[in-house]
């Protein structure tokens, strides 16, 4: 792969969406088919070994730091800060500059030195929609019921070696992710998801290892993420961890001084 100023925004963008996906699951699931119970007590499991229902709860936000991987032997640090509701900046060092794209609400903006944006400018609706996704601190699936996602139970698979269960998770736009849990603990072996990357629809696979502890909540420290049509996986490694840190609200919103565009409106540097 050639390792181009597009190439390292996809694959941020792709990493960071990853981490989302193994935050914590929530019980209360609307449920398709015959496996309501099993399900139920599968994702109460889940639930326990991450923590606890509560202990998430408590959290208003989350400092995650440490090393992305953008191909060819090429290893950057990153910070990711969320806060509720929806907040989230992340921000990677390259060729010595910093990266930034941050989403609030229902909008993103992006400050991208190394492609040449040296202010910073609103997102398009797609980069928003894409970052978007990550900013939950509860992560896709919690408080599933109220969001009108369907679960479907699709039984047991093998994940490198290990015994996973498989869910099946419909969201109401149309899109589909699907979870594979640890059948021994109950934690997240793999997400998979469908992304539209530089135009095309690419199945990605998100798989979760090293989970530690930290003030009673249990995340996994490493991702490995491959995606369709690349023969290079990436990972990120998460090496610090820091529960509601003091993050004000104008960390997340586009400078005043930027003339701001709609999402969806592309700049002339685009």
């Amino acid at each position: 792969m050639s390792l181009n100023s597009k190439s390292i925004v996809t694959i941020g963008v792709v990493l960071v969406a990853g981490v989302a996906a193994f935050l914590l699951l929530d019980r209360s699931f609307h449920l398709t088919g015959g496996h309501g119970r099993e399900v139920d007590a599968l994702i109460a499991r889940n639930v326990a070994a991450r923590g606890g229902a509560e202990a998430w709860r408590a959290v208003s936000a989350l400092r995650l730091s440490g090393q992305m991987d953008l191909g060819q032997g090429l290893h950057v640090p990153y910070t990711m800060e969320q806060k509720r509701p929806g907040k989230m900046c992340i921000e990677f060092e390259f060729n010595e500059q910093t990266a930034t794209q941050c989403v609030s609400g229902d909008s993103g903006w992006k400050l991208l030195p190394f492609r040449g944006r040296t202010t910073p400018e609103p997102m398009t609706e797609l980069e928003y929609r894409e970052l978007a996704s990550a900013a939950d601190i509860d992560g896709l699936l919690f408080d599933s019921a109220r969001r009108g996602y369907d679960i479907e139970l699709l039984g047991h698979v093998t994940v490198n070696g290990q015994d996973a269960i498989k869910l099946a998770v419909s969201l109401p736009d149309g899109a589909e992710r699907w979870v594979y849990l640890d059948s021994a603990t109950a934690l997240e072996l793999k997400v998979e998801a469908k992304r539209v990357l530089r135009g095309e629809e690419r199945l990605v696979e998100t798989y979760y290892s090293n989970w530690e502890e930290t003030d009673g909540l249990l995340i996994p420290h490493r991702q490995d993420t491959r995606t369709e049509g690349e023969g290079e996986s990436h990972f990120l490694t998460v090496d610090e961890v820091t529960v509601n840190p003091a993050i004000d609200d104008e960390r997340f919103s586009i400078p005043a001084f930027v003339g701001a565009r709609p999402p969806g409106q592309e700049s002339p540097l685009s």
